[in-house]
């Protein structure tokens, strides 16, 4: 499977006009840059809303094939990046950038300003909003989307892709935005209205009809759910014919295990079913984030890893950064959760003058030694995964039930938490895990309240088998489709165990992250085990596992304690091989003050993203290991892959190794053989 080390390819505002013999000698220094530093792939990033450079593609082509051409002489490959639905150029409203977070003089985001307006702003092609009736408008990029659903733009995006695949000789694609980036308010066009009707037999109706807009307990707007998840589907299966075989194709994901992917249909088991075959998990913000901690990232991307396992697809991790210690904090996250890297700047958030953009270093230069590192000592980072732990993330309850955060996915991220911060290791799973074949010990399922009848036989036949399985919250009163079932398995279980309904008028348009009090099991107990093997604690778990769960769950697993101020997971080589690798889970951060003072503080791309200068391991966490050799395992290696160092050898004394790491190592691995 390819491991990917991969480095934006920025297209800054003087891209255009193309050819440009000072920026090709720029980009021959760039891809050397990126030779050098062990890269083995580059991605473009600009020329985004691509639509709207309509009128230039046949000299942003050419830039691109110069570019794909210069890192083939290099051995490294080329992806294009792009919208292939989301454009400024066909909206003449003057003040459609005036609440952007994005700065459009410091990267090639419009197109040239000697390119003539349209005449045709394409209404027909875009998104309707349901209260309007008007074309949609998404304030944070100035922007508007075109419909998957309408043919005639489904045709142009299409014929788009393969000319763009014949004039630039690039390796692989990321098609982006093909959403419902207006949550719930898209998409009321003929087209969405006239797929409704004949694929689900329903009329869509006003936007006042509370009894179907946010109405969770009505099938029918579950159907409404349904239908725009598929449309991103269909789509995405229409981009992968018009792609050449065998190229890598992906979108972009900064997380589908939230109630706000919910809404705007966003699913990358459905970007798999439409026929990508690589996963990109999107680290939104600072790694880490500026509390000095990875939590935030965990849930998310332990999400979008399990769909990858399931599929057995490779994974690229995008870390954003403006410093070397960013790009190694990134790598090693990156390595830690098994992925490949993509490392990026995001300049044209940052507010800054233009001279100071200017003086800022290319991505290509902050690689420090990451990649080399990766390339040194490439078996240490190959494996399956170790964990004793499955994590059940219920896609149906998220899609399904309830639509606000507390439904479902805060309890998935609250045992995240939990589980990560207090040193498990776990792995999310998609289905129900094999009784027979699966590696885990422990089954844990987080609020499922939407099961099918082959996902409860799968429960079912794991506590049977003699397999053990830790149910939190709610669990089983739905089908697969949010519909309540006759006989709940509580009472297939005999169990007294009720879930009322949510009590919460429906509201159009919705905010799916405010406050809101989730429907809460009704039971005689706090604990049940009604089976051997199946303990219920009924209670939610937004919180994290109380005591009596957390006891339990030590219980059952093998004893490793982890050190404070560190994470840890393990995978197994192909020799048999345990690799542990440790990553801190605590760090000191400096800004660099000088340019942060130039910066907008009320903006909200301050809020989200800050140039951090200098990133160490918290001075809290521990330095002085001693780890005990499983039974099976009689030697010991330690790697510090960013210390410059060679592997070392542990001696074991009473079946464990005792080692020290230097104050500013936060990320190593243990080999045990």
């Amino acid at each position: 499977m390819k491991t990917y080390r991969m480095v934006s390819w920025w297209l800054r505002k003087d891209a255009l006009p193309w050819p440009n013999e000072a920026l090709k000698d720029k980009f021959r220094r760039r891809a050397d840059r990126l030779a050098e530093a062990g890269a083995n792939s580059a991605i473009i990033f600009g020329a985004h809303f691509r639509w709207d450079f309509c009128q230039v593609w046949e000299p942003l082509h050419e830039l691109i094939r110069f570019v794909a051409d210069e890192l083939h002489a290099r051995d490294m490959i080329l992806f294009d990046h792009h919208s292939s639905v989301l454009t400024c150029y066909f909206n003449r409203d003057p003040d459609r950038f005036a609440h952007t977070f994005s700065n459009h003089r410091q990267v090639l985001i419009s197109p040239p300003s000697d390119v003539p307006l349209p005449t045709d702003e394409l209404n027909d092609w875009k998104m309707v909003d349901v209260a309007t009736g008007k074309p949609c408008f998404l304030s944070q990029y100035g922007a508007q989307q075109f419909c998957m659903n309408n043919p005639d733009f489904g045709a142009a995006y299409m014929d788009y892709v393969r000319r763009l695949f014949a004039e630039t000789g690039i390796d692989g694609l990321m098609s982006d935005d093909a959403i419902f980036y207006p949550l719930f308010r898209a998409c009321a066009c003929p087209h969405c209205r006239e797929r409704f009707q004949r694929e689900y037999g329903h009329e869509l109706p006003p936007a006042e009809r509370l009894d179907f807009w946010g109405n969770w307990s009505n099938p029918s707007w579950r159907d409404w759910v349904a239908m725009r998840y598929q449309t991103v589907q269909d789509f995405f299966r229409r981009v992968r014919t018009a792609t050449p075989e065998n190229i890598p194709l992906m979108s972009c994901c900064s997380g589908c295990c939230n109630a706000g992917a919910n809404a705007s249909a966003l699913s990358y088991e459905d970007f798999i079913a439409g026929g990508a075959d690589t996963v990109m998990l999107e680290m939104c913000g600072n790694t880490p984030a500026m509390n000095g901690t990875l939590m935030a990232q965990m849930a998310r991307q332990a999400h979008l890893l399990g769909i990858a396992r399931q599929h057995r697809l490779p994974c690229i991790g995008l870390g954003y950064g403006y410093s070397e210690d960013a790009a190694r904090t990134v790598w090693a996250f990156n390595k830690f959760l098994g992925t490949g890297m993509w490392f990026s700047s995001l300049v044209h958030r940052l507010g800054l003058p233009d001279e100071d953009m200017a003086a800022m270093p290319d991505d290509s230069e902050l690689l420090a030694e990451t990649f080399q590192a990766e390339k040194r000592f490439s078996e240490w980072f190959e494996g399956e995964s170790a964990a004793e732990v499955a994590i059940f993330f219920s896609t149906s309850t998220l899609q399904f039930y309830g639509g606000n955060q507390s439904d479902f996915a805060a309890d998935y991220v609250g045992l995240c938490q939990h589980l990560f911060g207090n040193g498990y290791d776990a792995d999310v799973v998609l289905k129900m895990p094999s009784s027979e074949s699966s590696p885990y010990s422990v089954l844990v399922l987080p609020s499922a309240v939407c099961l099918s009848e082959d996902e409860k036989a799968g429960l079912l036949a794991w506590v049977r088998s003699g397999r053990i399985a830790l149910a939190l919250g709610p669990l089983g009163f739905c089908d697969e489709r949010g519909q309540r079932r006759q006989q709940s398995l509580a009472a297939e279980l005999g169990v007294s165990v009720t879930l009322p309904e949510i009590d919460r008028p429906p509201a159009f348009p919705d905010d799916v992250y405010k406050a809101a009090i989730p429907a809460d099991c009704v039971s005689a107990s706090a604990h049940w085990a009604p089976l051997p093997g199946l303990h219920w604690f009924p209670a939610r778990c937004r919180a994290g596992l109380d005591a009596e769960a957390d006891e339990l769950l030590k219980s059952w697993l093998p004893t490793m304690t982890v050190p404070a101020g560190w994470h840890c997971r393990k995978y197994r080589d192909e020799q048999g091989r345990l690799l542990v690798h440790f990553l801190a889970s605590q760090y000191e951060q400096e800004l660099d003050d000088a340019l942060e003072a130039k910066r907008d503080p009320a903006s909200r791309a301050y809020r989200m993203l800050r140039i951090v200068q200098r990133i160490r391991p918290s001075a809290d966490c521990c330095r002085q290991f001693t780890l005990p050799l499983p039974p099976e395992s009689r030697t010991a290696e330690l790697l510090m892959p960013l210390s410059g160092q060679e592997p070392r050898r542990l001696a074991s004394q009473d079946g464990a190794v005792n080692f020290v790491v230097p104050d500013d190592c936060g990320y190593f691995l243990i080999r045990m053989g």
